[in-house]
């Protein structure tokens, strides 16, 4: 006998449960095993809303770490781990390219997602040819739908530009700035005051916008007009940072906060949203190497799709896009411990313990650089164990002079390694749920998102 299939999450996890009363404990997670076949049943709706996760710069290993460690120190499972067990996701695997080659900046990948093409690194939405496609949140707008950008990054950066802006440059952020409110985007949060002039804030101002420039601010929000949110003069800081100051803490939100304002502002559209959600200083920590800092920022990140799966709750009409636009770092959990490779019986014994010595990581190594500037060598091996709970061999001390030399030693120490600093090439997790999800193939490339979206919300 044929099953009916539940059409919202609540409804999924209600007939899970029973399934499992019925059928045994396995059953439940049997149900939503299939997500492209438990999904159809979505087939026939379209989109309301889309919100547009991005972890920027997400390895696979760090959504593993990350998984790890909440496993370890607080004995659960990430969000997204837990979509995975209990709803009728769809999971693919997406190419990454740009036209400039086989490794994307994330200029050129979020103009994937804006224009449905693939253009030069470092641009945001101009080919190769000179074309400025209309980009996707402009058409959201022209559908009469609200739209929104929330990140931890500046603002402008690459990423949410690449979803409404059309410069040369990504590094143009003030023309960005500017062009969020002459393309009428309602919701803008993130960091990067430096890029929005007293003039631009005041025609925000007049326009409309409510401004709000640190966290009591945002959370006071009560309000239905635009609003614009600018939280630092760059980035917004490191989540291991914010949690260890109570300056930061009180200063700043965090990403999950200004995700849940974003969608009280943009919520009630009567024609519905798209809101990209951007966990942006993932790819930073990857730049710098800095273990600690990716996997925190990726539990930041997490706690803002238990934020949005809330919302999705009471509005299942929406469609959930989480994924990332590349790799940074080459990012992996290593084994270490009696690597006898000529046996080949490595016992790998020392791989847990140093994992888990990064629960004494209480500071980033881009704030200790800052916080070090001038201190002798011996002055800043000092101030590193202090940093993350460690005690440095004599051996490694002797070469333990930087932040740069500090993340090359610390392997050995956390079992986290890297194979740069750069982009790395690798086919991303791409994920969808709800209406719409059924049209993301197993394999994708990121220029066909833009047009599944488009399909999905039946946006011309």
């Amino acid at each position: 006998m044929t099953q009916p299939r539940p059409s919202s999450r609540r409804e999924f996890l209600k007939f899970a449960g029973l399934g499992s009363l019925v059928f045994g404990a396995g059953s439940a997670r049997a149900l939503g095993a299939d997500g492209r076949e438990a999904s159809a049943n979505s087939a026939k709706r379209q989109a309301k809303n889309v919100i547009f996760m991005v972890s920027d710069g997400m390895c696979f290993s760090v959504l593993t770490a990350a998984q790890t460690y909440l496993t370890r120190t607080e004995k659960r499972s990430s969000n997204w781990m837990k979509m995975y067990g209990e709803l009728p996701v769809v999971r693919s695997l997406c190419e990454t390219d740009s036209a400039s080659g086989i490794v994307t900046d994330s200029a050129a990948a979020g103009s994937c997602w804006g224009i449905g093409e693939r253009i030069d690194n470092g641009v945001i939405n101009i080919t190769q040819d000179g074309r400025k496609p209309v980009t996707l949140v402009q058409k959201m707008i022209a559908a009469r739908k609200r739209c929104g950008l929330v990140t931890t990054t500046t603002a402008t950066h690459a990423t949410p530009a690449g979803f409404v802006a059309t410069v040369a440059t990504r590094s143009d952020q003030k023309t960005i700035a500017a062009q969020y409110l002459e393309r009428g985007v309602d919701v803008v949060l993130g960091g990067g005051t430096q890029y929005f002039s007293e003039d631009l804030l005041a025609a925000y101002r007049k326009a409309g916008y409510g401004v709000a420039l640190n966290r009591d601010q945002l959370l006071a929000d009560a309000g239905q007009a635009p609003l614009l949110g600018l939280f630092s003069k760059g980035y917004i800081p490191f989540e291991i940072d914010r949690m260890n100051s109570a300056e930061l803490k009180a200063s700043t939100p965090t990403l999950s906060e200004m995700t849940k304002i974003a969608l009280r502002r943009l919520g009630s559209a009567p024609e519905g949203f798209f809101l990209m959600v951007e966990g942006g200083r993932v790819d930073h920590a990857g730049h710098g190497n800095d273990g600690a800092a990716a996997i925190h920022e990726q539990i930041a990140f997490d706690e803002a799709i238990a934020t949005v799966l809330a919302f999705i709750d009471k509005h299942p009409d929406t469609l959930l896009i989480i994924t990332t636009d590349h790799g940074t770092g080459g990012f992996n959990v290593n084994g270490l411990g009696n690597e006898d490779f000529i046996s080949l019986a490595p016992s790998y014994s020392e791989s847990t313990p140093a994992f888990d010595r990064l629960t004494g990581f209480k500071m980033s190594l881009e704030v200790l650089k800052v916080e070090t500037k001038g201190l002798s060598s011996k002055e800043f091996v000092a101030a590193a164990e202090k940093a993350t709970g460690l005690t440095f061999k004599a051996d490694d001390r002797a070469k333990i002079t930087s932040t740069k030399t500090l993340a090359a030693a610390l392997m050995k120490y956390t079992s986290i390694g890297w194979t740069s600093n750069n982009h790395t090439g690798e086919m991303v997790e791409f994920s969808a749920y709800g209406p719409g999800s059924q049209l993301f193939t197993p394999h994708l490339r990121n220029d066909q998102v833009h047009a599944k979206i488009l399909q999905a919300t039946g946006v011309a």
